[in-house]
C-alpha cells in the first residue's frame, strides 16, 4: 500500500505541475495514468493501478524513466500485486537509427518471483517514421537476475526482439500495439514472451482515456507459478 500512495502522490504531483511543465521547453515529456475500482457489498474487492513515464531530450541523446503498479484485493485478499520501475538512455546514430542501454526492476509474487533485475543493451531501428504513424524494430541482448518466492537466485541470459507500432486514428483517437520476444541462451525451454495493445481516447489537450490489455508469458515460471498473466486496464491519461 505505501508503493501505490508513492505513486499516487508521484501521480498528483504531476496534476499540480502541469501548468508548469506546459511553459517547459520541448525536450521534456511526461505521461502518467491511474485507475481504481472499489466494490462493496455481497462482495468487496479494491483494483488499484498506477502508471508514470519521463523523458527528456538533449540533441541526440534521450533519457527515459518510468514505473508501473498494480494491486487487487478480493474480499481482503490479495490477488494480484505487479510493479516495476526503470530507467533507459537511447542515442541517436540517424534519423531511423539508435542504440539504447536500459534497467527495469520488476516484481510479481503471482508469476513467481519476488524480484527480477535486467539489463538491455541493443539496437532501434525506424521502419516507418510519419507525422501519425510510426512503427519500429528493436534487438539487443537481456541480462536479468530472478529472485524467486521460492527456490534460489537465478541468473539467465536472453536475447530480445521488439516491435511497436503506433498509428492516431482521428485526431481524438489512436492505437498502440507491442510485442516482445526473449529467447533464453542460458535455458533455451525458459523463453518469455509479452504483447499489449491499447486505445487512447483525447479528451482535451492534456487528459485522455486508455484502454489496455497486456498479456505476459513465461514458458517455464520460477516458482511453479502461471506460465501467462493478463491485465486489462482503464486509466485516465496525462501527458504533458
Amino acid at each position: 500500500m505505501k508503493l501505490f500512495a508513492s505513486f499516487v502522490s508521484a501521480f498528483t504531483l504531476v496534476f499540480s505541475t502541469i501548468a508548469f511543465a506546459q511553459e517547459a521547453p520541448p525536450p521534456f515529456k511526461g505521461e502518467a495514468e491511474a485507475g481504481a475500482v472499489i466494490v462493496s457489498g455481497n462482495t468487496d474487492s479494491e483494483s488499484y493501478a498506477a502508471k508514470i513515464k519521463t523523458t527528456y531530450t538533449h540533441e541526440k541523446n534521450v533519457y527515459t524513466a518510468f514505473g508501473r503498479y498494480l494491486k487487487t484485493l478480493s474480499n481482503g485478499v490479495e490477488s494480484a500485486r505487479q510493479w516495476d520501475a526503470g530507467v533507459r538512455y537511447e542515442r541517436e546514430l540517424t534519423d531511423y537509427f539508435s542504440f539504447f542501454v536500459g534497467y527495469k526492476s520488476e516484481s510479481d509474487i503471482f508469476a513467481g518471483y519476488l524480484q527480477r533485475d535486467s539489463t538491455d543493451a541493443g539496437l532501434k531501428y525506424y521502419l516507418l517514421k510519419q507525422d501519425d504513424m510510426n512503427w519500429i524494430l528493436e534487438a539487443g541482448l537481456r541480462y536479468t537476475k530472478t529472485q524467486p518466492t521460492v527456490g534460489n537466485t537465478m541468473y539467465d541470459n536472453f536475447g530480445r526482439l521488439y516491435t511497436e507500432f503506433n498509428k492516431n486514428l482521428d485526431k481524438t483517437l489512436s492505437f498502440r500495439y507491442w510485442a516482445e520476444y526473449l529467447p533464453n541462451f542460458t535455458d533455451s525451454e525458459a523463453w518469455q514472451g509479452n504483447t499489449e495493445a491499447s486505445l487512447n481516447i483525447m479528451l482535451n489537450s492534456i487528459f485522455s482515456l486508455k484502454l489496455a490489455y497486456l498479456l505476459q508469458y513465461q514458458n517455464e515460471p520460477p516458482a511453479n507459478g502461471k506460465n501467462t498473466t493478463s491485465t486489462t486496464t482503464m486509466n485516465l491519461v496525462a501527458k504533458f
